[in-house]
């Protein structure tokens, strides 16, 4: 399970433990699952990621009664489902969350939805309604909520993606998490982890990166890619930039010919393409009010714990441990990075 903790308590929900920091003045660390304590993340595992995921996918079979595949149409979601397929491993449910903006949508209807159609598998579309919206903006009613207590964007779909809603009872609820992200460091490459982007939620099971021999062999596959095809003046690029996103999808696997929508990975107004195209459809009183909630985020805890002191960008990631694929050791990103992170 991956957690938060500071001042000796642990933490899923990221607003209880950025006031456990604000009023300890305590260190807030993330923490990795305990699988990966004792991993040597510098030998590449033998197996194919092929054969590695599908072993994965017939263990979470095996372990569980019923097969629950979060699916957005995404490449990462897109290759988790596409596994269970190819090797004929029985999925029960496929589900998908829209925002209840048609406009904002356009990534589960233009290629999630269509795709799933296909299968044969029982679908479910969960979505907020505007009077959803209504509620929780403009009435301030405690609704679903987010498994983390927080979530910036204006859409809501979050709020349905919290599996602690749904039936638990040997069901694996399974989600496309995630890309591997790298760092070259004094000659050295590690990986490593953002509570902001794993967003730490019990009984939710990262396909990927919850299990470190998967997570080694993308590293390890990424990193053979971009030593063949990258300067090293772009090696720290490949991870962070958006013109770099095609190459690093291809080089772990994710497709040869990209036929899916691209991610805007750079923080943003509004963080990113599709909260833009939700507020554009919006009234100007829900939107008032969800900036209105933000504004009181600030009062509350400052702006620290906020990417560019804004809350609608999100809360300053925690980093994990850095893991090194050169050498067997693991670092903090103090002591990685003592004047501060930077990459470039």
């Amino acid at each position: 399970m991956w957690t938060l903790t500071c001042n000796n308590k642990t933490f899923t929900n990221k607003l209880s433990a950025i006031r456990e920091q604000i009023a300890s003045n305590q260190g807030l660390y993330f923490h990795t699952p305990k699988v990966y304590n004792n991993y040597d993340f510098t030998i590449e595992p033998k197996l194919s990621l092929e054969e590695l995921c599908k072993q994965k996918a017939l263990q979470l079979r095996k372990e569980n009664d019923k097969i629950v595949i979060w699916y957005s149409g995404g490449c990462d979601s897109h290759y988790v489902l596409n596994t269970f397929l190819q090797n004929k491993i029985p999925v029960d449910e496929i589900v998908m969350v829209k925002s209840g903006f048609s406009k904002a949508d356009f990534e589960i209807d233009q290629y999630a939805l269509p795709f799933a159609k296909s299968t044969g598998i029982k679908i479910t579309v969960r979505e907020p309604s505007i009077d959803y919206y209504n509620k929780y903006y403009l009435n301030k009613e405690k609704m679903l909520e987010t498994a983390n207590g927080f979530w910036h964007h204006f859409r809501l779909n979050n709020h349905f993606e919290n599996v602690q809603h749904y039936d638990l009872n040997g069901v694996a609820h399974i989600f496309g998490n995630e890309k591997p992200t790298l760092c070259f460091n004094k000659g050295k490459w590690y990986t490593y982890f953002l509570d902001s982007e794993v967003s730490p939620q019990p009984h939710q099971l990262n396909f990927f990166c919850d299990d470190p021999v998967i997570h080694s062999k993308q590293c390890h596959m990424l990193i053979n890619s971009i030593q063949l095809h990258k300067n090293q003046n772009e090696y720290n690029e490949i991870t962070f930039y958006d013109e770099h996103q095609d190459f690093w999808n291809q080089s772990i696997g994710r497709y040869n010919k990209n036929n899916f929508p691209l991610k805007s990975l750079s923080i943003g107004k509004n963080y990113n393409n599709k909260d833009t195209l939700a507020i554009e459809q919006a009234s100007d009183e829900l939107v008032n009010a969800w900036q209105e909630r933000n504004n009181n985020l600030i009062k509350e805890l400052g702006t620290t714990w906020f990417n560019q002191g804004n809350p609608t960008l999100g809360t300053v990631g925690v980093f994990s441990k850095f893991y090194c694929l050169t050498e067997n050791d693991t670092k903090t990103v103090d002591e990685l990075y003592p004047n501060g992170f930077k990459v470039w």
